[in-house]
């Protein structure tokens, strides 16, 4: 069987790559690598999944930035790499993991597969430096396996071949019908949502992009205070980031409401319950864009622009921002539209997976 190396980071990449793993174990040699990007909300969805790395780099220090994550991460790599000697180095996504895990395997020779390419905001600083991350990544990459047509068409006007590029669907969308079609999720839910009575509405936040920290994320805050101010029926989920950051951000925004309920980082599973019981979702995350489609929830993006275009051509998306007068009105409006949003395919079918791994047949 040919040697292949897949490498991840953190908790998106595990989520997004697990079907991808579990299609391939038995077809290809693989060499499973965590870098340890994000070590305390990373490793549960190993567990569940379970899926066991075959190396851990343990990457991850106390207020680590960019410069000191590159220039650790590129010698154990190279390491890592001359020991496995592999034949095809698989990425997924945006994070430094991917782009410096692709860089090496470039030094090497070695080529790369790219799970979930072509996405893009047009701006090199948002999200940062995530943006930058994916554009090199396409540039190094022998296959890229896209989830949209828009993702296809980003990636030919970037001079890529077309025959080296396949629209697959996002691998996200296999995780989450694997995780809700499953018996643990049907005879679970998280005791937090006991907290939610039937008739109160539910608004789940994430908020931790870098672009954001600082005023940006107090904003949010205080949009959030407003909410609960004006909304007596309505309660706030916010998992909290484990950047030191987000709870700064929190502590100087001096927001003070007993329903909004803040939570460790979530498991997976319970997430997922949360999202579903969710009236609305306020985020700056990426893949929570992409899940929400599936479950018809709405959602306004706490950013300038979004790398997935798909949602806002939907009607399911609105960019606002971390404007706290437009957070405030559109929160409003939405929460008291009567409308019932559908569930929505545009992120793909749930079979990412099984293409990837007839494509890889093919291709290598």
């Amino acid at each position: 069987m040919k040697k292949l190396l897949i490498a991840f980071g953190t908790r998106p990449e595990i989520i997004k790559l697990a079907p991808v793993i579990l299609e391939l174990r038995d077809s290809y040699e693989l060499k499973l690598l965590h870098t340890g990007q994000h070590r305390e909300i990373a490793d549960p969805m190993l567990s569940l999944f379970g899926i066991s790395p075959d190396v851990d780099l343990e990457i991850m220090k106390t207020n680590q930035d960019l410069f000191s994550l590159t220039s650790d991460l590129l010698p154990k790599l190279s390491k890592v790499l001359d020991e496995y000697q592999p034949e095809h180095v698989m990425v997924q996504g945006d994070t430094s993991t991917s782009f410096l895990t692709a860089l090496a395997a470039f030094y090497k020779r070695i080529p790369v597969s790219h799970v979930e390419a072509g996405l893009r905001s047009y701006d090199k600083y948002s999200p940062f430096p995530e943006e930058m991350n994916r554009r090199q990544i396409s540039q190094i990459a022998q296959l890229h396996f896209a989830p949209t047509a828009i993702n296809r068409n980003a990636l030919v006007k970037e001079g890529i071949s077309k025959e080296k590029i396949f629209v697959t669907g996002n691998t996200v969308i296999d995780a989450l019908n694997m995780i809700i079609g499953s018996d643990d999720f049907s005879k679970s839910s998280p005791s937090i949502l006991s907290e939610i009575e039937k008739d109160e509405k539910l608004i789940l936040l994430t908020a931790h992009r870098r672009e954001n920290h600082g005023a940006p994320l107090i904003q949010i805050f205080k949009a959030v205070e407003e909410l609960l101010a004006t909304q007596p029926d309505l309660k706030v989920i916010f998992p909290i980031h484990p950047n030191p950051n987000v709870k700064a951000a929190l502590d100087k925004s001096r927001l003070n409401n007993t329903r909004m309920i803040q939570t460790h980082p979530m498991e997976y599973l319970p997430f997922l319950h949360v999202l579903k019981r969710a009236d609305l979702i306020l985020t700056d995350s990426g893949g929570i864009q992409e899940e929400a489609t599936v479950l018809g929830k709405p959602v306004l993006i706490l950013r300038n622009e979004t790398e997935r275009r798909e949602l806002i051509e939907a009607g399911l998306g609105e960019i606002v921002g971390t404007d706290i007068s437009k957070i405030v009105s559109r929160s409003k409006a939405l929460l008291e539209s009567t409308i019932n949003h559908s569930t929505l395919n545009i992120f793909g079918d749930g079979k990412a997976a099984e293409k990837i791994h007839e494509i890889l047949k093919d291709q290598l």
